[in-house]
């Protein structure tokens, strides 16, 4: 479960703003200026980049343009603190990438570009639905990409669809999030939350796999941090094992004692550990486990991939396993890598390529439907992401082809920086997997490839029929 949930009753629907700011509340909608939220989302807007503090303590950026015709303000929610801190730079920094790339494209919609709006969501789900709250007041959002951790997204997620603003996941695997954001229309339903990470279904498949083929294991055991991700992933992990699976135990995030987890972890002596957490609390539990010499062997999911990590604890995780999202080795890959090293002084790090492609995926679809609102974007930007359009890849010069073949009326498909980023009915697309070794190497430790999943295997074994009847039919 989440460690908490916005109040339904404090969601801003977007009917009643529009209604609001019509009676002459004063609308702040194409610039990042927006005060409010007790003074943390103060900016200086006589400046092209502007710093702010939030009043977690985190330094947030908001960028402005200069263009001819209105700008459109377009947000991140990524965490910068919390259990998720050691992913958010890397993921802003590709959101921030691609915004800087589509402007040097000329924006969209004949020449509107986009002002940054950067929000740390500190992993914790009610100061994400506040800020997401503040931003929609004060910048009057249409869209925006956010976040990691399924908890924080399945509480923005509702916000999102009652305000027809569309909310690309780029960090956010739940499966339970396929059926977010789902809102009837005289059309049928149309999905204001989709996501390029894939679905934990897929994960918890590649789980299943290194159980049975890899280790050969009879029985497993599984910790899982205690929120929809967690659950969820253990869940398909524990379905697509051979064997017995004899305990599920979740944890809370704030826990630093962990032996009678631990204990109940190995109460019947599992052959495999099955460890599904953050990095923050998963430190711990490893060096407990290794201490208390619990045994089994380790497999941990893709939130614990952590180069530093496996390198400080090198003696502990050796010889261990990991399951891990695979991006495709295409050209936006190679060209995302490069330009976030070189012009954001920034590693990739976790799902960082997704926040390019999240951003990317939403202005395309805004310059295909002719309007940049939440509505045109999720009915549009399945479209722009697959078959059987022309290819086109990251980068503004592709952006800027991408722009001239709608105009011309050709179809497009998007090949991410992530993933083919194919969107499905549910608005996400399948990715490819793999389960690898970590083996001692000079210095740390290096991962090794042991199984390989296309995407294409995962088609049909995801979403019940239940849910393609109600959904996508």
């Amino acid at each position: 479960m989440p460690e908490d949930t916005a109040d339904s009753e404090s969601r801003i629907n977007r009917r009643h703003y529009l209604a609001m700011t019509a009676a002459g509340v004063s609308a702040i909608a194409g610039c990042s200026g927006g005060g409010g939220g007790g003074g943390d989302e103060a900016t200086d807007t006589d400046t092209d980049t502007s710093t702010e503090m939030d009043d977690s303590g985190e330094m947030t950026t908001t960028s402005e343009s200069d263009m001819s015709g209105e700008a459109i303000p377009l947000a991140s929610f990524c965490p910068l603190s919390g259990a998720g801190g050691a992913f958010g730079p890397g993921q802003q920094a590709g959101f921030n990438l691609a915004v800087e790339d589509m402007n040097n494209a000329g924006g969209v919609l004949g020449g509107r570009q986009f002002n940054a709006i950067n929000r740390n969501t500190e992993t914790k789900p009610s100061r994400a639905a506040s800020k997401l709250q503040t931003v929609i007041s004060n910048e009057n959002i249409e869209a925006f990409v956010g976040t990691w951790s399924s908890g924080v997204s399945a509480t923005l997620a509702p916000i999102a669809a009652d305000n027809e603003i569309m909310q690309m996941g780029n960090g956010t695997t739940s499966p339970t999030l396929a059926s977010q954001g789902w809102v009837d229309t005289d059309d049928g339903p149309l999905k204001y939350m989709g996501r390029t990470s894939p679905n934990d279904g897929a994960q918890g498949i590649a789980m299943g796999g290194v159980m049975n083929d890899t280790i050969e294991a009879e029985s497993a055991a599984f910790m899982h941090v205690d929120n929809p991700y967690g659950a969820g992933l253990a869940r398909n992990a524990s379905d697509a094992f051979d064997g017995e699976t004899t305990a599920m135990v979740p944890v809370a995030k704030q826990t630093s004692d962990y032996s009678s987890a631990l204990d109940k972890v190995f109460a019947d002596d599992p052959d495999v550990f099955g460890l599904i957490v953050y990095p923050a609390n998963g430190r711990s539990i490893l060096k407990q486990w290794n201490r208390g010499g619990y045994g089994g062997t380790l497999l941990m999911s893709e939130s614990m991939f952590l180069q530093d990590l496996f390198n400080d604890l090198s003696d502990i995780v050796a010889d261990s396993y990991i399951t891990t999202v695979r991006p495709n080795r295409n050209p936006s890959y190679e060209y995302f890598n490069g330009a976030l090293q070189t012009r954001m002084d920034q590693e990739p790090t976790t799902f960082s390529h997704h926040s390019y492609d999240s951003a990317m995926l939403i202005g395309l679809a805004a310059h295909k439907a002719g309007e940049f609102s939440g509505t045109a974007i999720a009915q549009n930007i399945q479209s722009v992401s697959r078959p059987p359009g022309e290819e086109v890849f990251a980068g503004s010069e592709e952006f800027e082809k991408a722009k001239g073949l709608i105009d011309e009326g050709t179809e497009i498909n998007y090949q991410g920086a992530s993933s083919n980023t194919n969107l499905n009915c549910f608005v996400e697309p399948y990715n490819r997997f793999s389960g690898n070794r970590l083996v001692s190497g000079d210095g740390g430790i290096n991962v090794e490839r042991v199984s390989s999943i296309p995407a294409d295997f995962f088609e049909g074994k995801l979403y019940s029929d239940d849910m393609i009847s109600e959904f996508c039919e």
